[in-house]
């Protein structure tokens, strides 16, 4: 059985002037080691102000507040071929859940679909359909945020290096304000509106981690609201991984900060981390990390600082990423 969940959790935040740099900067984030289960998002507006009771004038008023409802960032990839190609992009899941909402209940987006299916038009057609209103709502999503001052995103961290790596990535994306702080790994609120005893749902489990599952369509764990059963999922799965990581380095007497930070005192070459018994995402995910930290030694180089005698050491990692992504 996994472990309790910790009391406080530690995240990184930043707040950010456009989407096109909150995109820039998940992507690097991605690219080097955190996982979308790992990143948060603003909840709409609206959204907010109900669960919080009362309204706020800039966004900066929420970054460090335990209580303010957030969304998961999901990519294209992670929605699946056929939806990705109707969503598109940087998706706000809350934005999707109340689209869903009013397509169910008939509202404006439902009436577009059926009329647009009793006039015989395709399946593509209604999806295009769908997708223009699902990109002027969420175009609706981001403006409201930027009026009150930019884009919030935080990215949950487990040790020291991820939160050097996390705050240099916002900063070089134009995030301002960018901290960690650290909060509570429950909410007192949400403990009693999804485990209490008025809940009206269903308690559930996957891979042997219980959460919680209400009629309308919300997932509860471990102090996080989640929109989709997908995103509890892949909670779960990056806690698991973290303790199989953390379960593997001590079998082997590494010192997981090192192994997490600096991969080269460890593995001095990644051939070499490619012959240990490490799991393949593992190994992929060390050679990621590894990866930015070789890169921050180039740029570090180009403004003049002393270089690191490394050889091609960067090509080195991204021949034994292909190596392991070949299969």
């Amino acid at each position: 059985m996994p472990e309790q969940p910790i009391s406080t959790v530690r995240e990184a935040v930043g707040v950010f002037p456009s989407e096109t740099a909150l995109q820039a900067a998940v992507d690097d984030l991605m690219s080097h080691g955190f996982h979308r289960s790992e990143l948060s998002l603003l909840a709409p507006l609206s959204a907010v102000e109900k669960e919080l009771g009362h309204s706020f004038t800039s966004v900066t008023e929420l970054e460090d507040e335990a209580a303010v409802p957030t969304t998961a960032y999901i990519s294209t990839d992670a929605i699946g071929d056929a939806e990705g190609g109707v969503f598109g992009g940087l998706i706000y899941v809350g934005a999707l859940a109340t689209l869903t909402a009013v397509v169910a209940s008939g509202g404006a987006i439902g009436a577009a679909i059926i009329a647009a299916a009793a006039g015989g038009i395709g399946g593509g057609a209604i999806g295009a359909v769908l997708a223009k209103l699902i990109g002027e709502h969420h175009a609706d999503i981001i403006e409201d945020q930027l009026e009150r001052g930019g884009l919030l995103l935080w990215v949950r961290t487990w040790n020291a290096a991820d939160e050097e790596r996390a705050v240099k990535i916002l900063a070089e994306h134009s995030g301002s304000d960018v901290h960690v702080h650290e909060l509570p790994a429950t909410h007192g609120v949400l403990e009693d509106r999804y485990n209490g005893e008025t809940f009206p749902g269903d308690l559930q489990a996957y891979r042997g981690v219980p959460y919680s599952y209400l009629p309308n369509g919300e997932y509860y764990i471990a102090g996080e609201v989640l929109p989709t059963e997908r995103c509890v999922k892949a909670r779960i799965d990056r806690d698991l991984y973290l303790e199989t990581l953390r379960s593997e380095a001590k079998e082997q007497g590494w010192d997981i900060e090192a192994l997490l930070g600096n991969p080269a005192s460890v593995f001095q070459t990644p051939a070499r981390l490619l012959v240990t018994d490490l799991p393949d995402p593992i190994k992929a995910d060390i050679l990621k990390r590894w990866a930015y930290g070789e890169k921050q030694l180039e740029i570090a180089s180009d403004d003049g600082m002393k270089p690191t005698v490394n050889g091609d050491r960067l090509r080195e990692i991204n021949l034994a990423l292909e190596r392991l992504q070949a299969g």
